[in-house]
């Protein structure tokens, strides 16, 4: 008996040591990317091997090779004339280094045409063979139906794996494309827990990514709350190899969050639990940051924790595997690109040093990153709005400001034809407005492109719904609206009294209750 008992004791201790740090704790320097001055627009989206792909707040594409001190000038590859036929494009890279594309229609969140088609480059060495189109294997896709995603790996030469889901079937979340026959099958998975919402999926899987080592293994990770699973595939079945953070669905806004990056041999996880004043989390921050990053193998056992001297939100890994790319996103406040790089080839000659010491470092150097790359000159609450002309379907010039002064509160909505939250904003915003139409006015500020907006995919509004003909950035800048949905409530002598960013049904209510008190 005693000795069953050691021996299980033994079992358990050396499974719980085969979980812990095998390799130590490190403390890692980063140092600045330099980047061309064509590139300061631009936020990086996927890394392979050497080229940085980028997106611009148009919606287009770039792509410059990249080293751990230079981002050179990138190209761009599509948007504004140069492959107009591609629009959301996602990217994942092949066992054999194939550059796969999968390119989406700019839809909402429910829209049935969800893949246009995908696209192979068996040598993507350089830009050049990139944006030659006679070395790309093109399959149409506009077949595959009723389905929402984007995230994906390939399985085969003929067969992906998508993350999304089916509009009436939101519980089955995974599927396999056969791209050339145009053919999806759904498989056996859902997340557990109790009468999930709509809501609840929606953030676990469109606000998920999916990553595969090339060896049958796949990696699901969250880009919103601290979730994160191995996961292989038999027949329809998916197969959980082993959880390395699990979630548990709660109402309230996560305080701890993932960016991931991997190749076919580990996993890099960084732990985004910091606000933008580096401190820990609350459900009250929407802008999440982090400086660990925890590293695992493909059996789920982690290998090393790397701190970090600054804060971030987004991480990449080079081809070669010897440098994460690191910067903080297009949030919080960082509205232009800071890129940072790090060496992790030789990670024992970095040791750990005091947390208290990371902290400070961290924080004094995520404010000179605030300052360099940081909001200036931005509308807050309590600060008078600022005026700019906008057009409707006929042309007919407005102002924003146009109806300050008549004892009206104004509703500001800043929105786009491809948002789904924006799209499921609507119900509640035409209640409101129509149940409140004699002390507001209401204007939706759309980003989205003239020849499409006027074409009015979605319908129209009850409300005001204009367009400056210049995407918003101007508008958006001014405003300092970095996602949409964002909501603005301004009172009747033009004072911002409240911002709302994302979608939830309790931000009606409160403008509902803003908008009944004095104005």
């Amino acid at each position: 008996m005693k000795k069953n008992l050691f021996i299980l004791l033994t079992s358990i201790l050396f499974c719980a040591c085969s979980e812990q740090n095998v390799d130590g704790e490190f403390f890692l320097r980063g140092q600045e990317v330099k980047f061309d001055s064509a590139n300061e627009n631009l936020w990086p989206k996927f890394l392979y091997g050497q080229t940085m792909f980028a997106w611009s707040d148009d919606n287009s594409i770039h792509a410059g090779k990249i080293t751990e001190k230079e981002w050179q000038k990138a190209e761009r590859i599509s948007g504004a004339g140069v492959n107009n036929d591609l629009e959301g494009l996602d990217f994942s890279e092949g066992n054999n280094g194939e550059l796969f594309v999968l390119n989406t229609p700019m839809v909402g969140l429910f829209d049935t045409n969800c893949f246009k088609s995908f696209i192979k480059i068996q040598n993507a060495d350089n830009i050049a063979d990139i944006m030659d189109r006679t070395k790309w294997d093109t399959y149409d896709l506009k077949k595959v139906l009723g389905f929402g995603g984007g995230s994906f790996v390939t399985l085969s030469d003929t067969t992906i794996l998508v993350l999304g889901m089916f509009k009436d079937d939101l519980k089955r979340v995974y599927s396999i494309i056969d791209i050339k026959n145009q053919k999806i099958t759904p498989l056996d998975y859902c997340p557990e827990g109790k009468d999930l919402s709509d809501e609840d999926i929606c953030m676990l899987y469109l606000t998920g990514n999916i990553l595969g080592n090339g060896k049958g293994k796949m990696l699901y990770h969250n880009r919103c709350a601290k979730f994160a699973f191995i996961f292989n595939i038999e027949g329809t079945k998916v197969n959980i190899l082993k959880n390395l953070y699990s979630y548990t669905f709660v109402p309230t806004r996560p305080t701890e969050c993932l960016g991931c990056c991997a190749n076919s041999d580990r996993i890099y996880m960084l732990i985004r639990d910091t606000n933008i004043k580096g401190e820990k989390c609350n459900e009250d921050d929407r802008f999440r940051y982090g400086n660990t990053v925890e590293v695992y193998d493909w059996d789920g056992i982690k290998h090393q924790v790397i701190h970090l001297d600054n804060y971030y939100r987004e991480i990449m890994l080079s081809g070669d595997g010897n440098t994460l790319f690191l910067h903080p996103g297009m949030t919080g406040d960082i509205i232009k690109p800071a890129l940072y790089s790090y060496d992790i080839s030789n990670l024992k000659d970095n040791p750990m040093i005091d947390s208290i010491e990371i902290k400070n470092i961290c924080k004094a150097n995520f404010e000179k990153t605030k300052e360099k790359y940081g909001k200036k000159d931005v509308l807050k609450e309590g600060d008078m709005m600022a005026d700019f002309e906008l057009y409707d379907y006929n042309d007919k010039p407005h102002h924003l400001n146009e109806f300050v002064g008549k004892g009206k509160y104004t509703i500001l909505v800043f929105s786009d034809l491809h948002c789904g939250w924006c799209q499921k904003s609507k119900p509640y915003l035409d209640k409101l407005y129509k149940q409140n139409k004699d002390k507001i006015e209401m204007i939706t500020v759309s980003n989205d492109k003239l020849s499409e907006w006027k074409e009015k995919p979605n319908g129209e509004v009850s409300w005001h719904e204009w367009n400056d003909h210049n995407l918003a950035r101007e508008i958006r800048k001014k405003y300092d609206v970095l996602g949409n949905p964002t909501f603005f409530v301004i009172n009747s002598e033009g004072k911002i009294v409240k911002k709302y960013v994302g979608f939830a049904e309790q931000v009606f209510d409160e403008m509902k209750e803003i908008i009944s008190k004095k104005k």
